[in-house]
């Protein structure tokens, strides 16, 4: 599963979390074996129902087996049958008791149907339908089981320790596809009745939050590689741009397959786009779902990319699918690996720089999330929900972990080892010891130390790092101090770390491991060098300290190897925008460097600068074939007006092939321009364009009115039947902007009843960050009336976020 969105979810582990610390959760016992469910189903878009039956073969696991507990929420049950033997059956909360009509041994075979309908259901099984709101919308409906949901559209065991085979026979109008998991057995139409029935058979063995189930009208684009089927069920009018989002799914599928060592392990591969979707996108087995906004024309394709998103769930199809987490605790084993496993895939498409820079942007992320109160290890059974713990410190942190992991055991050996997990754990849960075995059995480490220190704690070193040249021994002498707060989750950290030596122009690369508070090494130095890079190619989790001087700092942006490396000189240079060295340097870079992040943040860094002159480098830099270094660009401008920056803002604006360059335009023309703000404005808000980034850019230079006008046409964009995007923006811009205001307050406080998931979701932010107490009462009886896992912690998390207001405003009182 990949979030739509990635906010920060701070669960404490070991800390104190809303006002206690959660219950450990461990692992589900079983008193069954699932081998087989089938579903035999209709589903009915304009009523909103599925009703049917699911047949489950299960083997007892206890000795006298005389009852059999199914998870099953909010539905209706008619019969639950033994063969063809009526069962007594109660209902009670969100299990159904089976009592069978006798004690079942160890060798027995049992085949229960369970007869039931759901109408509406509030998890699992979403129906999407027009209203006068969104009259433009296709009946749908989709399912999401992650985490445990399922159970709210066909009684199952919902808990990923357990793995069967399934089977999907649905009947849906006969203008509806019905795409599930595994291979097309049938297809059968009913003229007579203008229905059809689809009968879909996944033979290999998955956990029962991967069933999944789509109704809508669809087109297929059928693909392949070798003599697996590929398909892309999409709408209608997206037939023409789905290439430009699926076109690189065979190469993936071949690139991971080698990679793992093991060939894609279903019968077919199928991505489907649905609207609404609660996620990005989820991994269903053989099944994708998608959120159709990731279907997009050529120009916003000049921006976006929808590789990231359909290489993370391809990467589930092993990790997550093949192999699943045995519970929750360990989740980081389904989505480390699949963010991890997209970012090998960038590297090989892209650049090593590429996947390098997302690896130094999980690391900044994670630094400053892991802080303060704010801290749990990657694995951590306290939680109050499952999905608590998807957060990024099961995605970016899980992916930094493995490339910390990659490092340190070398290419070689890593791609041995995840071979050898991916073959020993096929069609199996694990837990995250299970992986560590596997690596010290393909390679003979002890890797202890490493998955205590990263995975089951928390926090990450602060290094401290000093260095001074010794004439008299012609070397460098390298002190590594680790100053990070010492408690029961974060210790002193033993690592690998390079360290590149520039001697004369020459560079060379020292490898040490560092595991004590504080430690010096000695490098050979003929002469004082001209740089030390620490942490060549930032490959470790980490803050660092490491002062030098301007000098150093442009040497390392124009020789440095690593594109991350120079980043960092970026990152410091630009402190120095009246420094005339710093800016040649930081120039070079904008218009000469290979890497786009490079040129972009150079020219970033450039808007600082003071010399007349670089008026002209950015108008050159403008040129720049990267959409997203144009962009940095005409951010830039807005700091330097001329009558040429201005043409060239107003050809950006109206005629650059890029809606982002056109929504950073018109950011620069508004601020330069003040005479024709309002026509730039109300140009903009006319213009279509990808996830509304033109209006949403727009409205919010609007606001910074701050007047009436600006509060009611803000105001209008958060209404019911504007694009989810774009009046998800506006809410935020009503809470920055006009949070003083109490009308304002109210407006949110009932917005909290509209329709959409989404908005709800940013209302409820919203009010956790205006913090004002009068939001506190209707957050918690929301809260409490809440049926989605996910509403009702967006609710609590604001709430504490105004109780901590509250406290520290009695304090400043005190």
């Amino acid at each position: 599963m990949k979030h739509l969105y990635l906010p920060a979810i701070f669960l404490f582990c070991s800390i104190i979390l809303f006002a206690q610390i959660p219950a450990e959760r461990f692992a589900r016992e079983r008193t069954y074996d699932i081998l087989h469910y089938k579903l035999n189903i209709s589903v009915d878009l304009m009523e909103k129902t599925c009703v049917g039956d699911v047949s489950i073969k299960l083997v007892p696991l206890r000795p006298m087996f005389i009852e059999v507990l199914l998870d099953a929420a909010d539905m209706s049950i008619s019969s639950v049958r033994l063969d063809i033997q009526q069962l007594h059956y109660e209902q009670r909360g969100e299990t159904l008791f089976v009592t069978l009509d006798k004690p079942y041994g160890l060798s027995d075979t049992l085949n229960l149907t369970v007869s039931y309908s759901v109408s509406s259901p509030r998890k699992g099984l979403y129906f999407v339908t027009p209203d006068s709101g969104y009259p433009q919308k296709q009946y749908q409906a989709w399912t999401q089981g992650e985490a445990e949901d399922n159970h709210y559209w066909f009684p199952c065991y919902d808990y990923p320790n357990d793995f069967a085979t399934s089977e999907m026979i649905v009947t849906v109008g006969d203008r509806l596809t019905a795409i599930s998991n595994g291979k097309l057995i049938e297809l059968k139409k009913n003229p007579k009745n203008h229905i059809v029935t689809y009968h879909w058979l996944e033979s290999k063995p998955h956990v029962s939050y991967l069933i999944s189930l789509i109704v809508g009208e669809y087109v297929e684009i059928k693909d392949s590689l070798y003599t697996l089927p590929i398909s892309y069920f999409v709408y209608k009018h997206q037939r023409d741009d789905a290439m430009r989002s699926f076109e690189k799914t065979p190469k993936m599928i071949e690139f991971f397959s080698s990679k793992t060592g093991y060939p894609y392990p279903w019968e077919k591969f199928s991505q489907t786009v649905v609207a609404d979707f609660i996620f990005g996108g989820q991994e269903n087995v053989s099944a994708v779902t998608l959120n159709d906004n990731t279907i997009h024309d050529a120009r916003a394709h000049l921006d976006n990319s929808s590789d990231g998103l359909v290489a993370h769930e391809l990467a589930h199809q092993w990790f997550g699918d093949l192999i699943t987490c045995k519970d929750w605790s360990h989740a980081w084993l389904n989505e480390g690996f699949a963010s991890y496993f997209e970012n090998l895939f960038r590297e090989y498409d892209l650049s090593k720089d590429d996947a390098a820079k997302a690896m130094l942007d999980n690391q900044n992320t994670l630094s400053n999330v892991d802080r303060d109160n704010h801290r749990r290890p990657t694995v951590c059974n306290r939680y109050i929900n499952p999905m608590d713990v998807f957060d990024n410190r099961i995605y970016g942190k899980g992916a930094v972990v493995l490339n910390m992991l990659r490092d340190y055991l070398g290419d070689e050996l890593f791609f041995k080892a995840i071979n050898h997990y991916v073959d020993k754990f096929a069609y199996r849960c694990v837990e995250t010891n299970d992986f560590k075995n596997a690596i010290e059995e393909a390679t003979g480490y002890n890797l202890y130390w490493f998955f205590n220190q990263w995975v089951y704690k928390a926090g990450c070193p602060t290094f401290d790092v000093t260095s001074r040249w010794d004439q008299s021994s012609r070397s460098v002498q390298l002190t590594v101090k680790q100053t990070q707060n010492i408690d029961s989750l974060t210790g002193i950290f033993k690592t690998p770390v390079e360290i590149e030596v520039w001697v004369h122009g020459q560079p060379e690369t020292h490898r040490v491991l560092i595991s004590n508070a504080e430690e010096t090494f000695s490098f050979p130095a003929y002469r004082q060098p001209d740089l030390i890079i620490f942490d060549k190619g930032s490959k470790i989790l980490k803050k660092v300290n490491f002062q030098k001087s301007t000098e150093e700092w442009i040497f390392q942006l124009e020789y440095a190897s690593d594109g991350v490396d120079r980043l960092h000189a970026i990152d410091e240079l630009q402190w120095y925008p009246g420094n005339d060295s710093v800016v040649d340097a930081l120039s070079r870079a904008a218009l000469e460097d290979k890497f786009w992040a490079v040129r972009s943040d150079a020219v970033w860094a450039l808007a600082g600068a003071k010399q007349s002159w670089i008026r002209d480098t950015l108008i050159v830099a403008y040129g720049d074939r990267d959409a997203r270094v144009r962009t940095a660009v005409v951010g830039s401008m807005g700091k330097f007006k001329s009558e040429q920056v201005l043409g060239t803002l107003q050809h950006a604006f109206e005629k650059d092939s890029s809606y982002s360059v056109s929504s950073g335009a018109l950011q620069s023309l508004v601020m330069l321009d003040s005479t024709n703000r309002k026509s730039y404005l109300e140009k903009a808000l006319q213009q279509d364009s990808h996830n509304e980034i033109l209006r949403r850019t727009a409205l919010n230079l609007l606001s910074q009115q701050k007047d009436e006008y600006a509060l009611q046409a803000v105001t209008s964009y958060t209404r019911y039947g504007i694009e989810q995007n774009l009046r998800i923006q506006a809410v935020n811009i009503l809470a920055s902007s006009w949070k003083e205001r109490d009308d304002v307050l109210y407006y949110l406080i009932k917005s909290l009843k509209d329709p959409s998931f989404y908005f709800q979701r940013a209302v409820i932010r919203v009010l956790g960050e205006i913090g004002d107490a009068r939001a506190e009462e209707p957050l918690q009886k929301y809260a409490a009336s809440a049926t989605d896992s996910r509403i009702t912690k967006d609710a609590r998390d604001a709430i504490d976020k105004i109780q901590e207001r509250e406290k520290d405003n009695e304090d400043k009182d005190n």
